[in-house]
C-alpha cells in the first residue's frame, strides 16, 4: 500500500488549511478546501485510510505525521463543532465523522434539493447562472459519496423522501416540518405509510 510518508513525515509549521471555518451553513466548501490542501501536500491518502492499511515498517512515521495532520484539521473548524468532532484524533476518522454529520443532515440535503428544483437563469448573464447552477449540482451530489452500494442504496432513499416531501401541499408543511427536526429520519416508505395514516 503507498503512503505518504517518504521524506516529508514531519510539519515544520503550523500551516492553515482555510481561513474560512466549518460551521454549520459551509461544509461543501469546507470539505473541497481540505481535499485541495491534501493534495497539494501530498497526503491525501490520510483522509481516506487509516493506519491498518499502511505498510508495517512505516506506520510509525504514517501514525506520526497523520497526528500532525489531525491537529491542523482541528485548527480549520469552529469551536461548537470543534468540541463534537474532538473525540476523531485520526484524519480519516474525523474526515468521515464530519462527513456522516454534514452530508447526511436532511435538512441540507431538503434545502439542497429545493435551490436545484427552483434554479433558474434570471437574466442573460451566462458565466454566473451556470457557476451558480454547478454550485448547486455540486453540493447535492455531495451528499450521494458513499463507500458501500449498501449505504448509497439508504442515501438515495432518503433522498426520495425528501423529494415527497417536498411535493407535499402547503397544508401539510407541520409534518414537513416534524420530519425534519425529528430525531429520527423515516425511510421513504415509511413516510408514506405515516402520510397514509394522515390521511385516513
Amino acid at each position: 500500500m503507498a503512503s505518504s510518508t517518504g521524506s516529508n513525515s514531519s510539519l515544520s509549521a503550523t500551516p492553515i488549511i482555510t481561513s474560512a471555518k466549518l460551521n454549520w451553513k459551509n461544509y461543501l466548501s469546507w470539505s473541497s478546501s481540505v481535499e485541495l490542501w491534501f493534495l497539494g501536500q501530498g497526503h491525501h491518502d490520510h483522509l481516506e485510510q487509516d493506519i491498518s492499511m499502511v505498510l508495517e515498517e512505516e506506520k510509525s512515521q504514517w501514525q506520526k505525521l497523520d497526528f500532525q495532520l489531525c491537529a491542523v484539521l482541528w485548527q480549520s473548524v469552529e469551536q461548537e463543532v470543534l468540541d463534537i468532532l474532538r473525540p476523531y484524533k485520526t484524519c480519516s476518522s474525523f474526515w468521515k465523522r464530519a462527513q456522516d454529520i454534514f452530508a447526511n443532515d436532511v435538512q441540507r440535503l431538503f434545502d439542497a434539493t429545493q435551490r436545484a428544483t427552483f434554479l433558474k437563469q434570471v437574466n442573460h448573464d451566462m458565466v454566473s447562472h451556470v457557476a451558480k447552477a454547478r454550485a448547486t449540482v455540486e453540493e447535492l451530489k455531495n451528499f450521494f459519496v458513499a463507500d458501500s452500494l449498501e449505504n448509497l442504496n439508504k442515501k438515495l432513499d432518503k433522498f426520495y423522501m425528501v423529494l415527497i416531501l417536498k411535493s407535499l401541499h402547503s397544508d401539510f408543511d407541520h409534518v414537513c416540518d416534524q420530519v425534519l427536526a425529528g430525531d429520527q429520519i423515516p425511510s421513504m416508505d415509511g413516510l408514506v405509510t405515516r402520510l397514509l395514516r394522515i390521511h385516513w
